[in-house]
Protein backbone atom coordinates (compact mmCIF):
# COMPACT_ATOMS: atom_id res chain seq x y z
CA UNK A 1 0.00 0.00 0.00
CA UNK A 2 2.90 2.40 0.89
CA UNK A 3 4.58 1.58 -2.61
CA UNK A 4 1.31 2.59 -4.42
CA UNK A 5 1.25 5.98 -2.46
CA UNK A 6 4.48 6.77 -2.66
CA UNK A 7 4.48 6.15 -6.58
CA UNK A 8 1.53 8.31 -6.98
CA UNK A 9 2.78 11.05 -5.21
CA UNK A 10 6.34 10.90 -7.45
CA UNK A 11 3.97 10.75 -10.27
CA UNK A 12 1.68 13.75 -9.27
CA UNK A 13 4.86 16.12 -8.83
CA UNK A 14 6.92 14.92 -11.95
CA UNK A 15 3.44 15.95 -14.05
CA UNK A 16 3.02 18.99 -11.89
CA UNK A 17 6.58 20.60 -12.66
CA UNK A 18 8.26 21.33 -16.15
CA UNK A 19 11.65 20.15 -17.11
CA UNK A 20 13.42 23.28 -15.25
CA UNK A 21 11.56 22.39 -12.30
CA UNK A 22 9.43 25.20 -12.15
CA UNK A 23 5.87 24.65 -11.09
CA UNK A 24 3.57 25.08 -14.40
CA UNK A 25 1.60 27.30 -12.54
CA UNK A 26 4.52 30.48 -12.11
CA UNK A 27 4.42 30.09 -15.71
CA UNK A 28 1.05 31.28 -16.36
CA UNK A 29 1.38 33.66 -13.49
CA UNK A 30 4.15 35.49 -15.39
CA UNK A 31 3.74 34.80 -18.88
CA UNK A 32 3.47 39.21 -19.25
CA UNK A 33 5.17 41.56 -21.11
CA UNK A 34 8.28 42.73 -19.12
CA UNK A 35 8.36 46.40 -18.35
CA UNK A 36 10.18 48.50 -20.18
CA UNK A 37 11.70 50.10 -17.38
CA UNK A 38 13.52 48.61 -14.19
CA UNK A 39 11.38 50.07 -11.76
CA UNK A 40 10.79 46.85 -9.31
CA UNK A 41 8.33 48.08 -6.34
CA UNK A 42 10.08 47.46 -2.53
CA UNK A 43 7.30 47.50 -1.21
CA UNK A 44 7.79 51.17 0.05
CA UNK A 45 4.97 53.39 -0.84
CA UNK A 46 7.55 56.76 -0.58
CA UNK A 47 9.15 55.18 -3.83
CA UNK A 48 6.16 55.93 -5.51
CA UNK A 49 4.71 59.02 -3.85
CA UNK A 50 7.58 61.50 -2.19
CA UNK A 51 6.58 64.52 -0.27
CA UNK A 52 8.03 66.73 -3.17
CA UNK A 53 5.61 65.11 -5.85
CA UNK A 54 2.61 66.08 -2.99
CA UNK A 55 3.78 69.09 -2.28
CA UNK A 56 4.02 70.37 -6.46
CA UNK A 57 0.87 68.82 -6.99
CA UNK A 58 -0.64 71.01 -4.16
CA UNK A 59 1.17 73.86 -4.26
CA UNK A 60 1.40 73.86 -0.99
CA UNK A 61 4.47 74.24 1.29
CA UNK A 62 6.29 70.39 1.80
CA UNK A 63 7.49 71.91 5.23
CA UNK A 64 3.79 72.08 6.61
CA UNK A 65 2.84 68.78 5.36
CA UNK A 66 2.05 65.86 7.79
CA UNK A 67 2.28 62.56 6.82
CA UNK A 68 0.52 59.54 8.06
CA UNK A 69 1.29 55.74 6.59
CA UNK A 70 -1.78 53.69 8.24
CA UNK A 71 -1.71 49.82 7.97
CA UNK A 72 1.64 50.13 6.56
CA UNK A 73 2.99 46.43 5.31
CA UNK A 74 -0.96 45.40 5.28
CA UNK A 75 -2.92 45.14 2.33
CA UNK A 76 -5.42 48.11 2.82
CA UNK A 77 -1.14 50.45 3.38
CA UNK A 78 -2.08 54.12 2.77
CA UNK A 79 0.56 56.89 2.59
CA UNK A 80 -0.93 60.01 3.02
CA UNK A 81 0.23 63.77 3.16
CA UNK A 82 -1.86 66.54 4.28
CA UNK A 83 -2.53 70.04 5.06
CA UNK A 84 -4.38 71.73 7.70
CA UNK A 85 -5.37 74.99 5.55
CA UNK A 86 -8.51 75.99 7.60
CA UNK A 87 -10.46 74.55 3.96
CA UNK A 88 -14.66 74.24 4.94
CA UNK A 89 -16.69 72.02 3.26
CA UNK A 90 -20.90 72.41 3.56
CA UNK A 91 -22.36 69.01 4.37
CA UNK A 92 -26.18 68.29 5.19
CA UNK A 93 -26.36 71.90 6.05
CA UNK A 94 -23.31 71.83 8.60
CA UNK A 95 -19.89 73.67 7.60
CA UNK A 96 -17.11 70.91 8.80
CA UNK A 97 -13.32 71.37 8.62
CA UNK A 98 -11.56 69.71 6.27
CA UNK A 99 -7.85 68.84 5.47
CA UNK A 100 -6.46 68.98 2.27
CA UNK A 101 -4.64 65.91 1.07
CA UNK A 102 -2.84 63.46 -1.54
CA UNK A 103 -3.14 59.77 -1.01
CA UNK A 104 -1.69 56.37 -2.19
CA UNK A 105 -3.01 52.81 -1.66
CA UNK A 106 -3.97 49.92 -2.93
CA UNK A 107 -0.61 49.01 -4.37
CA UNK A 108 -0.35 46.00 -6.60
CA UNK A 109 3.04 44.95 -8.14
CA UNK A 110 1.89 41.94 -9.22
CA UNK A 111 -1.17 42.71 -11.35
CA UNK A 112 -1.48 42.26 -15.16
CA UNK A 113 -4.69 43.98 -17.12
CA UNK A 114 -7.03 41.39 -16.17
CA UNK A 115 -6.92 41.02 -12.46
CA UNK A 116 -6.40 44.74 -12.55
CA UNK A 117 -9.88 45.19 -14.34
CA UNK A 118 -11.45 42.25 -12.47
CA UNK A 119 -10.71 44.22 -9.20
CA UNK A 120 -12.17 47.59 -10.21
CA UNK A 121 -15.03 45.57 -12.02
CA UNK A 122 -16.41 48.73 -14.38
CA UNK A 123 -19.00 46.76 -15.97
CA UNK A 124 -20.77 46.19 -12.35
CA UNK A 125 -19.95 49.96 -11.38
CA UNK A 126 -21.30 52.60 -13.50
CA UNK A 127 -19.81 55.33 -11.59
CA UNK A 128 -16.07 54.21 -12.83
CA UNK A 129 -15.21 56.31 -16.04
CA UNK A 130 -12.26 55.58 -18.32
CA UNK A 131 -9.81 58.08 -18.56
CA UNK A 132 -7.10 58.41 -21.49
CA UNK A 133 -3.76 58.98 -21.90
CA UNK A 134 -3.03 57.54 -18.34
CA UNK A 135 -0.75 54.59 -17.40
CA UNK A 136 -2.19 51.58 -19.66
CA UNK A 137 -5.35 51.97 -17.55
CA UNK A 138 -7.22 54.21 -15.66
CA UNK A 139 -10.48 54.71 -13.88
CA UNK A 140 -12.49 57.66 -12.14
CA UNK A 141 -14.45 56.95 -9.62
CA UNK A 142 -17.05 59.62 -10.04
CA UNK A 143 -18.83 59.05 -6.51
CA UNK A 144 -15.76 58.84 -4.28
CA UNK A 145 -12.81 60.93 -5.93
CA UNK A 146 -10.42 59.12 -6.69
CA UNK A 147 -8.51 57.28 -9.95
CA UNK A 148 -7.25 53.61 -10.22
CA UNK A 149 -4.03 53.12 -12.37
CA UNK A 150 -3.00 50.36 -14.28
CA UNK A 151 1.23 50.59 -15.74
CA UNK A 152 3.17 48.02 -16.46
CA UNK A 153 2.54 45.21 -14.17
CA UNK A 154 1.65 47.69 -10.92
CA UNK A 155 -1.37 48.95 -9.89
CA UNK A 156 -2.83 51.66 -7.45
CA UNK A 157 -5.47 54.09 -6.21
CA UNK A 158 -4.23 57.67 -6.25
CA UNK A 159 -6.75 60.85 -4.40
CA UNK A 160 -5.61 64.54 -4.77
CA UNK A 161 -8.22 66.50 -2.47
CA UNK A 162 -7.37 69.92 -1.95
CA UNK A 163 -10.42 72.01 -2.95
CA UNK A 164 -13.89 72.12 -3.32
CA UNK A 165 -14.25 72.19 -6.46
CA UNK A 166 -14.00 68.65 -7.84
CA UNK A 167 -13.02 68.79 -11.50
CA UNK A 168 -10.12 70.63 -9.68
CA UNK A 169 -9.45 67.93 -8.04
CA UNK A 170 -9.58 65.14 -10.50
CA UNK A 171 -7.34 67.24 -12.78
CA UNK A 172 -4.76 67.12 -10.30
CA UNK A 173 -5.00 63.59 -9.59
CA UNK A 174 -4.63 62.54 -12.82
CA UNK A 175 -1.75 64.98 -13.70
CA UNK A 176 -0.34 63.36 -10.47
CA UNK A 177 -0.66 59.56 -11.84
CA UNK A 178 1.17 60.66 -15.22
CA UNK A 179 4.06 62.26 -13.03
CA UNK A 180 4.16 58.97 -10.87
CA UNK A 181 4.19 56.98 -13.98
CA UNK A 182 6.56 58.86 -15.89
CA UNK A 183 9.03 59.91 -13.03
CA UNK A 184 8.96 56.42 -11.17
CA UNK A 185 7.65 53.67 -13.58
CA UNK A 186 8.85 54.35 -16.83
Amino acid sequence: MKKYMYLSLFVSLLFSCNSNGQATDSLSKNNRSIPASNFVFSGDYNDLLTLQMASQITGFDASNAIKTHAMKGMMTETLRYYWENDRKVEIEGSTLPRVDRVQINWIDDEADMDSFLYFIDPEKHPELIKVNGVGESAYWNSNKKYLEVYYNGISFRLEVDISNDDTLDKEKTIALAKQIIDAKLK
